[in-house]
Protein backbone atom coordinates (compact mmCIF):
# COMPACT_ATOMS: atom_id res chain seq x y z
CA UNK A 1 0.00 0.00 0.00
CA UNK A 2 1.54 3.15 -0.67
CA UNK A 3 0.24 6.60 0.52
CA UNK A 4 0.71 10.45 0.10
CA UNK A 5 0.78 12.92 2.55
CA UNK A 6 0.11 15.94 1.99
CA UNK A 7 0.37 19.02 4.48
CA UNK A 8 -1.49 22.06 4.23
CA UNK A 9 1.24 24.28 3.15
CA UNK A 10 4.86 24.61 2.51
CA UNK A 11 6.53 25.12 6.43
CA UNK A 12 7.81 28.81 7.57
CA UNK A 13 11.37 28.95 7.06
CA UNK A 14 11.19 25.93 4.04
CA UNK A 15 14.12 23.67 3.63
CA UNK A 16 14.42 20.42 2.14
CA UNK A 17 16.38 19.13 5.48
CA UNK A 18 13.67 20.82 7.64
CA UNK A 19 10.49 21.38 5.78
CA UNK A 20 8.83 17.86 6.49
CA UNK A 21 10.51 17.25 9.61
CA UNK A 22 7.44 17.04 11.75
CA UNK A 23 5.59 14.59 9.69
CA UNK A 24 8.53 12.39 9.22
CA UNK A 25 9.13 12.20 13.24
CA UNK A 26 5.56 11.36 13.34
CA UNK A 27 6.06 8.85 10.95
CA UNK A 28 8.73 7.35 12.34
CA UNK A 29 6.52 7.05 15.77
CA UNK A 30 4.07 5.16 14.01
CA UNK A 31 6.21 2.90 12.35
CA UNK A 32 7.82 1.90 16.25
CA UNK A 33 4.57 1.66 17.17
CA UNK A 34 3.52 -1.24 14.11
CA UNK A 35 1.08 0.95 12.86
CA UNK A 36 3.01 1.30 8.98
CA UNK A 37 3.49 -2.27 8.31
CA UNK A 38 2.90 -3.15 4.79
CA UNK A 39 2.94 0.78 3.98
CA UNK A 40 4.71 2.77 2.25
CA UNK A 41 4.19 6.79 2.81
CA UNK A 42 5.86 9.63 0.78
CA UNK A 43 5.56 12.95 2.46
CA UNK A 44 4.62 16.51 -0.25
CA UNK A 45 6.27 19.27 0.37
CA UNK A 46 3.05 21.38 0.40
CA UNK A 47 2.18 24.17 -1.43
CA UNK A 48 3.90 27.18 -1.52
CA UNK A 49 1.86 30.08 -0.65
CA UNK A 50 4.12 33.28 -1.48
CA UNK A 51 4.40 34.28 2.24
CA UNK A 52 4.86 33.59 5.49
CA UNK A 53 2.94 34.07 8.48
CA UNK A 54 1.87 32.92 11.90
CA UNK A 55 -1.84 33.14 12.12
CA UNK A 56 -3.84 30.30 11.30
CA UNK A 57 -6.99 31.59 11.31
CA UNK A 58 -10.24 30.62 8.90
CA UNK A 59 -8.87 33.21 6.45
CA UNK A 60 -5.34 31.27 6.42
CA UNK A 61 -7.15 28.06 6.12
CA UNK A 62 -9.40 28.94 3.10
CA UNK A 63 -6.00 30.64 1.33
CA UNK A 64 -4.26 26.82 1.73
CA UNK A 65 -7.69 24.65 0.20
CA UNK A 66 -6.59 25.76 -3.32
CA UNK A 67 -3.18 24.49 -3.05
CA UNK A 68 -4.08 21.51 -1.41
CA UNK A 69 -7.36 20.67 -3.70
CA UNK A 70 -4.30 21.37 -6.75
CA UNK A 71 -2.03 18.62 -5.27
CA UNK A 72 -4.91 16.11 -4.48
CA UNK A 73 -5.67 16.48 -8.12
CA UNK A 74 -2.40 15.88 -9.27
CA UNK A 75 -1.27 12.82 -7.01
CA UNK A 76 -4.78 11.33 -7.97
CA UNK A 77 -4.11 11.42 -11.38
CA UNK A 78 -0.05 10.32 -11.21
CA UNK A 79 -1.49 6.66 -10.33
CA UNK A 80 0.89 6.06 -8.05
CA UNK A 81 -1.04 6.31 -4.75
CA UNK A 82 -3.66 4.13 -3.41
CA UNK A 83 -4.40 7.10 -0.84
CA UNK A 84 -4.58 10.66 0.25
CA UNK A 85 -3.85 12.07 3.59
CA UNK A 86 -4.30 15.92 4.32
CA UNK A 87 -2.99 17.27 7.42
CA UNK A 88 -3.75 20.37 9.06
CA UNK A 89 -7.01 22.09 9.61
CA UNK A 90 -8.36 22.82 5.69
CA UNK A 91 -11.49 23.45 4.32
CA UNK A 92 -10.71 22.14 0.90
CA UNK A 93 -11.41 19.04 1.87
CA UNK A 94 -14.90 18.53 0.63
CA UNK A 95 -13.77 19.50 -2.99
CA UNK A 96 -10.66 17.31 -2.59
CA UNK A 97 -13.57 14.28 -1.70
CA UNK A 98 -14.81 15.53 -5.03
CA UNK A 99 -12.63 15.38 -7.48
CA UNK A 100 -10.60 12.43 -6.08
CA UNK A 101 -10.61 9.11 -7.55
CA UNK A 102 -8.65 7.27 -4.90
CA UNK A 103 -9.16 7.25 -1.15
CA UNK A 104 -8.93 10.69 0.06
CA UNK A 105 -8.93 11.31 4.36
CA UNK A 106 -8.71 14.51 6.82
CA UNK A 107 -6.55 14.29 9.73
CA UNK A 108 -9.16 16.69 11.53
CA UNK A 109 -12.04 14.33 10.49
CA UNK A 110 -10.54 10.83 10.80
CA UNK A 111 -10.19 11.94 14.47
CA UNK A 112 -13.43 13.09 15.07
CA UNK A 113 -15.05 9.84 13.98
CA UNK A 114 -12.14 7.52 15.37
CA UNK A 115 -12.93 9.57 19.05
CA UNK A 116 -16.22 8.81 18.55
CA UNK A 117 -15.52 5.25 18.25
CA UNK A 118 -14.47 4.90 21.62
CA UNK A 119 -16.42 7.64 24.11
CA UNK A 120 -18.99 9.96 23.79
CA UNK A 121 -17.83 13.09 24.88
CA UNK A 122 -14.27 14.21 23.55
CA UNK A 123 -11.95 17.55 23.67
CA UNK A 124 -9.96 18.76 21.17
CA UNK A 125 -6.63 20.64 22.26
CA UNK A 126 -5.36 22.80 20.11
CA UNK A 127 -2.97 25.29 19.49
CA UNK A 128 -4.08 28.72 19.26
CA UNK A 129 -8.02 30.24 19.84
CA UNK A 130 -8.47 30.97 15.95
CA UNK A 131 -7.39 27.22 15.91
CA UNK A 132 -10.14 26.21 18.30
CA UNK A 133 -12.62 28.00 16.62
CA UNK A 134 -12.11 26.16 13.32
CA UNK A 135 -12.02 22.73 15.52
CA UNK A 136 -15.73 23.97 16.33
CA UNK A 137 -17.09 24.67 12.99
CA UNK A 138 -15.33 21.55 11.67
CA UNK A 139 -16.82 19.15 14.44
CA UNK A 140 -20.32 20.91 13.51
CA UNK A 141 -19.71 20.20 9.67
CA UNK A 142 -19.02 16.72 10.12
CA UNK A 143 -21.79 16.00 12.44
CA UNK A 144 -19.96 15.34 15.45
CA UNK A 145 -21.18 18.44 17.66
CA UNK A 146 -23.55 16.62 19.88
CA UNK A 147 -20.07 14.62 21.09
CA UNK A 148 -18.09 17.71 21.47
CA UNK A 149 -17.50 18.60 24.90
CA UNK A 150 -15.53 21.55 24.00
CA UNK A 151 -11.84 22.87 21.87
CA UNK A 152 -9.19 24.00 24.36
CA UNK A 153 -6.11 25.82 22.89
CA UNK A 154 -2.69 26.11 24.67
CA UNK A 155 -1.56 29.62 23.22
CA UNK A 156 1.71 28.14 21.49
CA UNK A 157 1.48 29.09 17.23
CA UNK A 158 2.50 26.26 15.56
CA UNK A 159 5.10 28.40 14.42
CA UNK A 160 6.97 28.27 17.41
CA UNK A 161 6.36 24.53 17.95
CA UNK A 162 7.55 23.56 14.63
CA UNK A 163 10.79 25.51 15.06
CA UNK A 164 11.39 23.88 18.52
CA UNK A 165 10.64 20.64 17.48
CA UNK A 166 13.06 21.12 13.88
CA UNK A 167 16.05 22.40 15.87
CA UNK A 168 16.72 19.81 18.05
CA UNK A 169 16.34 16.09 17.96
CA UNK A 170 14.25 14.26 20.86
CA UNK A 171 17.21 13.38 22.74
CA UNK A 172 17.94 17.19 23.04
CA UNK A 173 14.41 18.38 22.84
CA UNK A 174 13.11 17.11 26.11
CA UNK A 175 15.95 18.75 27.78
CA UNK A 176 15.38 22.28 26.61
CA UNK A 177 13.03 24.54 28.90
CA UNK A 178 10.74 25.36 25.94
CA UNK A 179 9.68 21.64 25.80
CA UNK A 180 8.42 21.09 29.37
CA UNK A 181 6.58 24.71 29.03
CA UNK A 182 4.91 23.24 26.08
CA UNK A 183 4.04 20.31 27.53
CA UNK A 184 2.87 21.89 31.17
CA UNK A 185 0.66 24.56 28.74
CA UNK A 186 -0.89 21.06 27.16
CA UNK A 187 -1.77 19.54 30.73
CA UNK A 188 -3.56 22.36 31.70
CA UNK A 189 -6.25 22.76 28.83
CA UNK A 190 -5.83 18.37 29.27
CA UNK A 191 -7.22 18.32 32.91
CA UNK A 192 -10.01 20.97 32.63
CA UNK A 193 -11.21 19.22 29.53
CA UNK A 194 -11.32 16.36 31.53
CA UNK A 195 -12.29 18.08 34.88
CA UNK A 196 -14.78 20.35 33.59
CA UNK A 197 -16.10 19.46 30.11
CA UNK A 198 -15.98 15.85 31.47
CA UNK A 199 -14.28 14.80 28.14
CA UNK A 200 -13.69 10.98 27.72
CA UNK A 201 -11.04 11.51 25.03
CA UNK A 202 -8.73 14.15 24.07
CA UNK A 203 -7.98 14.75 20.72
CA UNK A 204 -4.42 16.50 19.82
CA UNK A 205 -4.73 18.66 16.93
CA UNK A 206 -2.23 20.68 14.75
CA UNK A 207 0.53 18.42 13.11
CA UNK A 208 3.47 19.62 15.66
CA UNK A 209 1.21 19.26 18.68
CA UNK A 210 0.63 15.78 18.33
CA UNK A 211 5.17 15.63 18.54
CA UNK A 212 3.69 15.91 22.46
CA UNK A 213 1.96 13.11 22.95
CA UNK A 214 4.36 10.79 25.12
CA UNK A 215 4.89 13.12 27.23
CA UNK A 216 1.86 15.07 27.76
CA UNK A 217 0.00 10.85 27.84
CA UNK A 218 2.65 9.94 30.60
CA UNK A 219 1.90 13.18 32.54
CA UNK A 220 -1.79 12.45 32.76
CA UNK A 221 -1.13 8.90 33.93
CA UNK A 222 1.01 10.24 36.80
CA UNK A 223 -2.21 12.61 37.79
CA UNK A 224 -4.58 9.85 37.56
CA UNK A 225 -6.29 10.22 34.42
CA UNK A 226 -4.53 6.98 33.05
CA UNK A 227 -8.21 6.06 31.79
CA UNK A 228 -8.91 9.05 29.19
CA UNK A 229 -8.27 8.36 25.63
CA UNK A 230 -5.96 10.27 23.23
CA UNK A 231 -5.87 10.63 19.81
CA UNK A 232 -3.77 12.02 17.03
CA UNK A 233 -4.93 13.41 14.36
CA UNK A 234 -2.65 12.01 11.87
CA UNK A 235 -2.39 8.96 13.24
CA UNK A 236 -6.12 8.39 12.74
CA UNK A 237 -6.35 10.15 9.28
CA UNK A 238 -3.59 7.26 8.66
CA UNK A 239 -5.14 4.56 9.78
CA UNK A 240 -8.51 5.71 8.13
CA UNK A 241 -6.87 5.77 4.62
CA UNK A 242 -5.91 1.96 5.61
CA UNK A 243 -9.38 0.77 6.13
CA UNK A 244 -10.78 2.44 2.87
CA UNK A 245 -7.85 1.06 0.70
CA UNK A 246 -8.24 -2.50 2.28
CA UNK A 247 -12.34 -2.49 2.00
CA UNK A 248 -11.45 -1.33 -1.80
CA UNK A 249 -13.90 1.96 -0.72
CA UNK A 250 -13.75 5.46 -2.13
CA UNK A 251 -15.82 8.96 -1.67
CA UNK A 252 -19.53 8.16 -2.62
CA UNK A 253 -19.83 9.93 -5.64
CA UNK A 254 -23.28 11.10 -5.04
CA UNK A 255 -22.06 12.55 -1.30
CA UNK A 256 -19.27 14.50 -3.57
CA UNK A 257 -21.85 15.04 -7.21
CA UNK A 258 -20.12 16.40 -10.16
CA UNK A 259 -21.99 17.10 -13.59
CA UNK A 260 -20.82 13.93 -14.71
CA UNK A 261 -23.02 11.85 -12.04
CA UNK A 262 -24.35 8.58 -13.83
CA UNK A 263 -26.65 7.55 -11.43
CA UNK A 264 -28.49 10.40 -10.52
CA UNK A 265 -31.06 10.44 -7.67
CA UNK A 266 -34.66 11.22 -8.61
CA UNK A 267 -36.09 14.00 -6.47
CA UNK A 268 -39.71 13.56 -7.08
Amino acid sequence: MKLITIPPYKALNYSPEKGRFVELELLEGMRRKGQLEGVEMDVDDGHDLGHRKEERDEEFAAQIALGVLSRVKEYCDSGKYDAIVCVGSILGFTPSRQVSKIPVVSAVHSAYHVASLVGERFSVIEATDPQALIARHFAQLYGFDHKLASVRSMSHSSTSMTKLVSQYIKEERIKVPEYKSIVDDMVAPCIKAIEEDRADTLIFSCTPLQIFEDAVKQRLVDLGYGEIQTVCQYAAAVEMAKIMVNLKLVQAPRAYPTAYLKAKPNLR
